[in-house]
């Protein structure tokens, strides 16, 4: 591995072995930036055999930081000569679009990605809080050349739908719509174990997404994640038996957020009037070992978002009978 740059804001790492194409990574929006995490998308493509370049931001600024002049500068110079296709979800997907013409890079693979992290742009954005003091440097999605490539996203997704229309006015984008894969849909395609076969068919062979797409929905039902995000679509719609219903078919999966999906299916319970059922679906999930900080974490927020205080010294007082 490679060291191509090491600044205050970004790290760029490369793994460069063949005289072939690279792709470009850039690290998503992370709830909580760890300096010792692998470089995003580095460990995949290395050990699929294709070079790679990988842009680890230090914090959730959005590739607005000056220092984003050099890494672009480093990256040209290594890739000199080569194809380049751009990689990234959310802020990452962002970054990639948004650097696509200084960079070269002759198409993009992106998952949820935004089309401004500028609020006066996108004021009906209020997921990521950094953006409020940000300064916008290199926002320019909807001035640069057009870039081809594919948009994964979640249709159901009210935001994540606005940033695609605003983006694909600008950029022919192949869109890609993943109901109820929510906004981290690349973590859907690691719980799908279809991430493997999807960037190996897109990255450099633009002609098989169709192939992708269908085995996705083939495996689709098996993922907590899908049940999970159609039980917030139905219980957002009023519908709660539905969401009811939905949300104990995740409870089912071995796969996805399955953690999610019992408190879910539980939370839905309780409002339904099941008290006695949800519960005990609770303090299961409290009295296993490798869930209980996080039933904790969700229970906490749920009695505060819910209004069900009394969930608190039913089940979380140190004297909560067993």
């Amino acid at each position: 591995m490679e060291e191509l740059f090491s600044g205050r804001s970004y790290g760029v790492s490369a793994d460069i072995r063949t005289d072939g194409p690279a792709v470009v990574c850039f690290d998503p929006w992370i709830n909580k930036p760890d300096p010792e995490r692998a470089p995003f998308g580095l460990r995949y493509f290395s050990t699929n055999n294709i070079n790679v370049v990988s842009v680890k931001s230090h914090g959730n600024h959005w590739y607005q930081h000056e220092e984003m002049d050099e890494v672009v500068e480093r990256i040209n110079q290594r890739l000199s000569g080569r194809e380049r296709v751009g990689y990234g979800s959310s802020m990452g997907g962002y970054a990639a679009v948004n650097f696509s013409e200084r960079l070269s890079l002759s198409r993009v693979l992106l998952f949820a990605p935004q089309y401004s992290p500028d609020l006066k742009r996108v004021p009906w954005e209020n997921r990521w809080q950094e953006q409020e003091s940000l300064i916008c440097r290199y926002d320019v999605v909807s001035e640069i050349a057009p870039v081809e490539g594919y948009l994964f996203f979640d249709p159901h997704n009210r935001n994540d739908q606005r940033h695609v229309d605003l983006i694909t006015q600008r950029h022919p984008l192949t869109t890609i719509k993943m109901p109820f894969a929510g906004h981290h849909v690349l973590d859907w395609f690691g719980q799908n174990r279809t991430i493997s076969q999807l960037i190996k068919s897109l990255v450099f062979d633009g002609t098989r997404e169709r192939e992708a797409i269908r085995t996705r929905r083939l495996d689709r039902a098996r993922i907590a994640t899908y049940w999970l995000n159609l039980s917030a679509h139905y219980a957002a719609r009023g519908r709660p038996a539905l969401a009811l219903q939905a949300a104990k078919r995740g409870t089912e999966c071995d796969r996805g957020d399955v953690i999610l999906a019992r408190h879910t299916y539980a939370s839905c319970l309780y409002a339904d009037g099941q008290a006695v059922a949800a519960k005990r679906l609770w303090r299961a999930a409290l009295d296993n070992p490798e869930e209980m900080s996080r039933q904790h974490f969700l229970l906490r927020q749920s009695i505060v978002d819910r209004g069900w205080p009394e969930l608190r010294s039913a089940l979380l007082d140190a004297d909560a009978p067993a």
